[in-house]
């Protein structure tokens, strides 16, 4: 993929060298990459888990 079209998670990818890593580059963007994820669990972890409960009792 070209420089201008990646995801946060391959871009923290770019903070890592071979020799010497930025480990506060890296945790900071994927940090960054988790928000969202996080916003959504709490949105929708009701319905989530009466989904996984629903499928477990058949």
């Amino acid at each position: 993929p070209s420089e201008e079209v990646k995801t946060v998670t391959l871009g923290a990818q770019v903070f890592i060298g071979q020799f010497v890593t930025n480990w506060n580059a890296v945790l900071a963007a994927l940090s960054l990459a988790i928000v969202p994820v996080l916003i959504l669990y709490l949105i929708f972890s009701r319905q989530l888990i009466r989904g996984i409960t629903a499928g477990a009792v058949k």
